[in-house]
């Protein structure tokens, strides 16, 4: 695993004003912003480009030293992930374009606690903590969606580390639909294509199942089920989504 980036400089310099716009827009904090503001706030922004698998920061790092940066996913995903003492590793979350990451430990200069590592090739914008609270005290409403943000996020931790009383077929079902409103999809004639990769570590991990357990449950869900079909690396596409939901608002499934 490769610590660093290959390119690190502000958006302003790469960028005209229409990449410039886009980049901006993709992040959900920034969407209400007018096309004045977003040219002001390039100044305060990097761009930075990660290879797959490359590490943005890892667990323990000090913020500090990395200059208390937030980080928003403007191309590409990134994972993070904590890993045992005996090196297994658990992926906590997927972070996906327009979502950021980083926050907490750049606000409260205390160590990150997990890795993150580069899920594909992405683009991250970051922004030193002091810049941001600038930001925010220019447009106040940012304080407030970053909040709902972190709501969000927290619920997703409960919903998805605190499902004992469910089936592990619900499980996954309840990950795949968390992701399908997320992360939005693509309506093909085979079905709905989920706009992220989902493989079977990271349902594994989610759901606190064995890898080759998630491997047996997707292919249940796609042969006797039939609501979704499993293409390498982890793309999914959603074949029956009534079916799919139905499964995963039930504590218990259909035995085999």
């Amino acid at each position: 695993m490769v610590a660093g980036h290959t390119r690190h400089i502000t958006l302003a310099q790469e960028l005209d004003h229409a990449k410039l716009f886009e980049r901006f827009r993709h992040i959900k904090l920034f969407h209400e912003l007018s096309d004045k503001d977003i040219v002001a706030m390039a100044e305060r922004f990097y761009i930075s480009h990660y290879d797959k698998e490359t590490a943005v920061f890892h667990e323990s790092d000090d913020p500090h030293e990395l200059g208390n940066r937030l980080y928003f996913v403007s191309e590409g995903c990134v994972k993070l992930v904590k890993y045992s003492s005996n090196g297994e590793s658990t992926i906590v979350r997927l972070v996906a374009p327009g979502e950021f990451f980083g926050v907490t430990s750049a606000i409260t200069n205390q160590p990150f606690p997990f890795s993150a590592i580069a899920f594909t090739e992405t683009n991250l914008l970051t922004i030193t903590k002091e810049l941001f609270m600038d930001t925010v005290r220019e447009h106040p409403q940012l304080a407030v969606d970053m909040i709902v943000a972190l709501g969000e996020m927290l619920w997703f931790n409960y919903e998805t580390h605190n499902q004992v009383v469910k089936k592990t077929d619900a499980r996954v079902a309840k990950i795949i639909l968390y992701h399908f409103r997320r992360d939005g999809y693509q309506k093909k004639p085979e079905g709905y294509v989920l706009n992220i990769l989902l493989p079977h570590h990271y349902l594994a991990s989610m759901t606190g199942i064995a890898y080759e357990e998630s491997v047996r449950i997707i292919s249940r869900l796609k042969k006797h089920f039939q609501c979704l079909t499993y293409l390498r690396g982890g793309k999914i596409i959603i074949t029956d989504l009534s079916r799919l939901q139905h499964l995963a608002t039930e504590d218990e499934v259909w035995a085999m």
